[in-house]
């Protein structure tokens, strides 16, 4: 009887561990994580997500089209991080797949900011005075004259009224004719003295 309990301790302590050694020496599951990253809200392609394992921070990026591909191991954690959207996991799970299809959601993080308050100058020789005070360098192109400055040359507006227009639109004309403007230098005498002139000195 001592002997039957014996064989019986011995047997299930081996069986015990052949099966404790065959759990250690298993290799990782490897398993394929194939996906695209979207934005929640509208379901468009969230493009260049940093996704990466947890485990040794390695990882990859999304295309502009937000599809991505990433080898992992089963029960690893991948993150998801991009600017403008909130950081969102995805836990590997244990499964016999060797790949794995996945659609991560990704919702828009809004950032706050700070209220700015935007008040107009009580008359324009305060703004002169205030641009005239911030001592600009200038540049290669043009030098900031601080006395000879007008303001108009640096509000970056443009004219547009009616006066502007036609003396523009006249000196095109002039330049692309040569000097006579269409309708109204074809019968001038001074416009056909300064051509005769032009030709004289050419034939020089």
């Amino acid at each position: 009887m001592r002997i039957c309990i014996a064989a019986i301790i011995i047997l299930l302590s081996s069986s015990f561990g052949t099966h404790a050694q065959s759990a250690i020496t298993t290799p990782p599951h490897v398993v394929q994580i194939t996906g695209a990253c979207l934005v929640s809200d509208s379901l468009y392609p969230a493009p260049y997500v940093s996704i990466f394992r947890t485990r040794d921070r390695r990882g990859t990026y999304s295309n502009r089209d937000g599809y991505f591909t990433l080898p992992a191991l089963a029960g690893d954690t991948l993150v998801f991080i991009c600017t403008g959207l909130k950081t969102s996991q995805f836990i590997v799970p244990n499964t016999e797949e060797h790949q794995i299809r996945i659609v991560e959601l990704m919702e828009i993080a809004p950032y706050e900011m700070s209220p700015l308050y935007i008040l107009p100058y009580p008359a324009p020789h305060e703004l002169k005075r205030d641009v005239l005070a911030l001592d600009l360098p200038g540049d290669g192109h043009q030098l900031f004259k601080r006395d000879e400055i007008s303001l108009a040359d640096y509000d970056g507006m443009a004219d547009f009224s009616n006066a502007a227009y036609e003396n523009g639109s006249q000196i095109l004309q002039a330049r692309f004719n040569g000097g006579f403007v269409s309708g109204g230098n074809l019968l001038s005498p001074d416009a056909w003295h300064q051509f005769f002139n032009g030709y004289r000195r050419s034939k020089k």
